[in-house]
């Protein structure tokens, strides 16, 4: 059985559209599967439970399992999230935000590499509130830099906060008890939390990266990707965090000191003021992506051509 887990808070305008995106992976890739849907709602004050609740009821015919995860009180992503992995009864599994939405190539194509590595990194596409795609090739460097971080630079970027895997897929069996346990300290870092946890005890973990958008990320006024909304500065207040949890266990004098530097810069990401901002250029996690960038520059150029310019039109008209 393969698994979609949506997960929502006050997104009653936009959830929809996830929740039909899925519809169109389920029917136009999936035939012969049986589909398990966990529906996550953080306490939202808005409509989106009955939205919900009415596209299930349209649709439920898709799915051998439908689990609904209504919270009544809002207790922020990372326990929205891990509750919801917690529910997850299929072999593989896709975690998709109220507000996103599936691209329209096939998924399957994706998890099923699973059976050759543990971790499959993909790219995304961002897109307006009024459905634009963010065409800007500087903006997917993160995206394409996948590519080239692995063994030891992955766990070392990972460890400094890197934005890096937030649409991975990986393994079920990578998910423990600890992990959630390490998730549940905080309130909006759950992938950079659970991947860093993933990473940093797993050695010999099999990475690779396809350079197709998996999903495609809505940027709105409220969004973690708007830097001046409320939760962009929790959200950075938390990977500094996060850094500092890492700097505990750094044996590496050199890497506490990494460490710190990037606890800083994650700092001031988080302060409203714009120049106060500029500061965390200065900081490990731009060197590390300096260097990929003037070492794989050529490559690098390629790959957010093919990502963007092959996909665009596509994943637009969708």
């Amino acid at each position: 059985m393969f698994t979609f887990v949506v997960t929502c808070y006050n997104q009653a305008e936009v959830v929809i559209h996830a929740l039909e995106s899925i519809r169109y992976q389920i029917c136009r890739f999936g035939k012969g599967q049986k589909f398990q849907l966990i529906a996550a709602d953080d306490g939202s004050e808005d409509q989106s439970c009955q939205v919900i609740e009415q596209w299930i009821a349209e649709n439920e015919d898709l799915f051998e399992q439908v689990d609904r995860l209504f919270r009544e009180k809002n207790a922020g992503i990372c326990r929205n999230y891990v509750e919801a992995l917690r529910q997850v009864a299929g072999d593989r599994f896709v975690v998709l935000n109220g507000d996103d939405l599936l691209s329209p190539y096939n998924l399957f194509e994706v998890t099923d590499l699973l059976d050759e590595y543990d971790m499959v990194c993909n790219a995304f596409i961002k897109f307006t509130g009024s459905g634009d795609m963010i065409r800007s090739y500087p903006v997917y460097l993160e995206v394409v830099l996948q590519n080239f971080i692995r063994g030891n630079i992955l766990r070392r970027s990972i460890k400094l906060g890197c934005a890096i895997m937030g649409p991975a897929v990986y393994r079920k069996e990578l998910l423990t008890e600890e992990i959630f346990d390490f998730i549940l300290q905080f309130r909006t870092v759950n992938d950079r939390a659970c991947f860093q946890k993933i990473v940093g005890g797993h050695e010999n973990l099999r990475v690779c990266y396809m350079n197709r958008p998996f999903i495609l990320y809505r940027v709105s006024q409220n969004s973690i990707s708007n830097f001046n909304s409320p939760n962009r500065r929790l959200h950075n207040q938390e990977v500094a965090l996060l850094c500092r949890e890492e700097r505990k266990l750094e044996k590496s004098f050199f890497f506490r000191t990494m460490l710190y530097l990037q606890e800083k810069s994650a700092s001031f990401r988080a302060n409203p003021n714009y120049f106060v901002r500029l500061l965390r250029f200065f900081s490990p996690y731009y060197f590390i992506m300096l260097w990929l960038f003037i070492k794989n520059y050529r490559e690098i150029a390629k790959l957010e051509h093919k990502l963007i310019d092959r996909s665009w039109q596509y994943c637009r008209a969708f």
